[in-house]
């Protein structure tokens, strides 16, 4: 509808707020402050008939849709607001305002913590694994002052615009918090398997960043995003934010593989959400979330039996790659009636390298093996690629 035809007669020196305007669809619907109001007089006044439907060409649907969810400025005058903007920026800042009223907090990650200010949100970053590194992240509501921070703090307008992400670990998380028309670059675009995400790759509107190492810098560079979440390794010569944060690209560690809980994975929903303020949202996901996952960890509990469960696959003649008994695989498997065979890697790591030697004299006779290499059509296709696959019980 065209109601928002409105901000053309806002003076000039009201750009800012224009621009905020146009972030996403729903963006006046869903800002309060400043000139908003008189754009929502205006949609008001159409919804209940006092303006001619014509004048606007206003389909009736549209017409309907206002009525039921009329706009109102009530938040402009309590000097406070209801709901995070989570597609416009604050166009008339005041101090007395929060303008975080939705919030969440980390209870299961053993890596994230963030702390609220009224316009601010603190993030710190402690990886699991010996990196040698942390990383505090400073997430500013756009169109309110950046607020005092130490060197080398990471400092984001939200709500974030354009993310791309170098895993696909965090696309159905941004399904689920309805985001995903944000999305401009996925690592590989072939192996997406969330449907919306699908559709808008088949559209074009999703870009592939594809590369080894530091090959997908420039694909990166080219696309700027707000903000791009890069997978975060336990050999930090492997990760690629430092690099990318001397060229000035916004990258944030995504590092849910490494927590030590399935829980504590599910959780970096949340902050997925912290980049673009629906908090609300995740907060309520992730309730469910956890609710089901303790649930069936009930029913797994009472099985007479907890079978040995080997893990990974082998990487080279004489290796295997695993993960460790820290990690938040292996308590998922015990969490399901399982007992991990390398119960003794006391180690956090998703990918760590064991010589054949000790997976064989660990795993020899388990009866289930959770995790071979993929890419096999069949058992059979895998037994010729890997002979010795037939060492192993669960094969047999």
């Amino acid at each position: 509808f065209e109601a928002a035809e409105q901000v053309r007669k806002i003076p000039s020196q009201s750009q800012h707020f224009r621009s905020a305007v146009g972030l996403l669809p729903g963006a006046v619907d869903k800002h309060y402050d400043g000139y908003t109001c008189m754009i929502s007089d205006a949609i008001n006044d159409i919804a209940d008939g006092k303006k001619q439907r014509a004048q606007f060409h206003t389909p009736e649907s549209e017409i309907e849709r206002m009525r039921s969810e009329k706009i109102t400025c009530q938040h402009r005058q309590r000097g406070n607001q209801e709901r995070n903007l989570d597609a416009a920026c604050v166009a008339d800042y005041r101090e007395d305002v929060d303008y975080f009223p939705q919030r969440s907090r980390f209870t299961r990650s053993n890596q994230l913590a963030v702390e609220y200010g009224a316009h601010f949100k603190r993030v710190s970053f402690r990886p699991a694994v010996e990196t040698g590194e942390t990383l505090e992240i400073l997430l500013v509501q756009c169109g309110t002052p950046v607020p005092a921070h130490a060197a080398g703090t990471l400092v984001v307008e939200v709500p974030v615009r354009r993310l791309a992400t170098g895993n696909s670990a965090m696309l159905g998380a941004a399904d689920e918090l309805g985001i995903v028309e944000r999305l401009v670059g996925v690592e590989n675009t072939r192996s997406v398997t969330v449907e919306s995400v699908r559709q808008r790759v088949a559209t074009g509107q999703i870009q592939e960043l594809w590369g080894t190492a530091n090959a997908n810098i420039e694909p990166i560079m080219a696309l700027q995003p707000d903000v791009y979440l890069s997978f975060y390794s336990a050999y930090p010569q492997f990760n690629l934010h430092p690099q990318l944060h001397r060229l000035g690209v916004r990258a944030l560690p995504q590092a849910d593989h490494l927590e030590g809980h399935p829980l504590g994975r599910a959780e970096w929903l949340k902050m997925l959400a912290l980049l673009v303020n629906r908090e609300a949202e995740a907060n309520q996901r992730f309730a469910l979330i956890e609710a089901q996952y303790q649930a069936w960890q009930a029913v797994a509990a009472q099985a007479r039996t907890r079978p040995q469960v080997m893990a990974g696959f082998p990487s080279a003649r004489d290796s295997f790659e695993v993960f460790g008994a820290l990690n938040q695989r292996a308590r998922l498997l015990a969490d399901a009636g399982g007992e991990y065979v390398l119960a003794d890697l006391r180690k956090p790591g998703s990918l760590l390298q064991v010589s054949f030697e000790q997976m064989y004299l660990a795993a020899a006779d388990a009866p289930a093996w959770i995790g071979a290499r993929p890419g096999f059509a069949s058992l059979a296709q895998m037994r010729e690629a890997t002979p010795r696959a037939d060492w192993f019980a669960a094969v047999r």
